[in-house]
């Protein structure tokens, strides 16, 4: 989006220029909703940020000024409140009245406190899937086919599966249209998930869900054990399996976690490859 504002006052011209919006955030999370936007004040412009999503939003601000000066500087990390409206991020102040005065910015944004550096490192999560039923890790952290330098977990099983929430949360996202597969990285734009946010801001996605197999929506509130979808075998995979994941979202990475898993045998502190867990 680019646009021109120019306002006159006596025989003074000042003018803003070159608004640019630019949105950098992971594929799976697809489109962010969420702005950055101005108003003109009496010394210079008030910038304001909006997050419909229904988790935080985290968004670098990269301003160009020209006779202004920025209350956070020229380059800041900021992040909006959950479905929050017109929260004002900075404060933009002209230096010299009698001169010309413009700014520019870039916006980079994602979902998740950039922050974050507390969250429940005790928590025990219940097993992905039904009480009775036992499914073997096939690909465990910083695995070989897909997991390098993630701490991932993939419970191979059945296409169709019930698969069941590991923790409560809101889900934020769903996304299960598609329908290829191939083992290749490519396919990763196929993938089908579901992603809940939990209430110490950390983040888990279940993925490669069947087409069309989520059995909850954006929004959603469930609790542990709740079902979420069916197992399938879409997107980047070499076989039918459930690939679940927990992390926190920094602006351009994933810090991917280690979690701790109830067992029928007891609390586990780190599931391990090929090995059968039963629930």
């Amino acid at each position: 989006m680019d646009f021109t504002d120019i306002c006159k006052k006596g025989t003074l011209m000042k003018k803003f220029i070159l608004v640019l919006f630019l949105g950098i955030v992971g594929k799976a999370l697809g489109q962010i909703d969420a702005k950055i936007y101005y108003e003109k004040t009496e010394n210079g412009y008030s910038v304001y940020g909006d997050n419909h999503e229904l988790c935080e939003v985290s968004i670098e601000l990269n301003f160009t000024l020209v006779n202004l000066e920025s209350d956070i500087g020229a380059k800041k990390i900021i992040v909006l409140p959950a479905q929050s409206q017109k929260i004002k991020v900075a404060s933009l102040t002209v230096i010299n009245s009698k001169s010309m005065y413009k700014f520019s910015y870039t916006t980079l944004m994602n979902w998740g406190n950039h922050y974050l550096d507390k969250y429940d490192i005790d928590y025990v999560y219940q097993l992905p899937f039904q009480a009775g039923e036992k499914y073997k890790i096939g690909q465990g952290y910083n695995g070989n086919f897909s997991h390098q330098n993630q701490n991932a977990l993939d419970f191979t099983m059945p296409v169709g599966t019930l698969i069941t929430a590991a923790r409560g949360g809101t889900v934020v996202a769903v996304t299960q249209k598609h329908y290829k597969t191939c083992a290749q990285k490519s396919c990763a734009e196929f993938n089908n998930y579901i992603t809940i946010q939990h209430s110490d801001g950390t983040f888990a996605e279940y993925t490669h869900i069947k087409q069309n197999g989520a059995l909850v929506k954006k929004g959603d509130k469930v609790t542990m054990g709740q079902p979420l979808a069916k197992s399938g075998n879409v997107g980047w995979s070499n076989g039918p399996h459930l690939h679940f994941v927990v992390y926190i979202q920094r602006l351009t990475q994933r810090e991917t976690l280690k979690t701790k898993f109830q067992t029928l045998n007891g609390v586990i502190s780190q599931l391990e490859e090929k090995v059968i867990y039963e629930r």
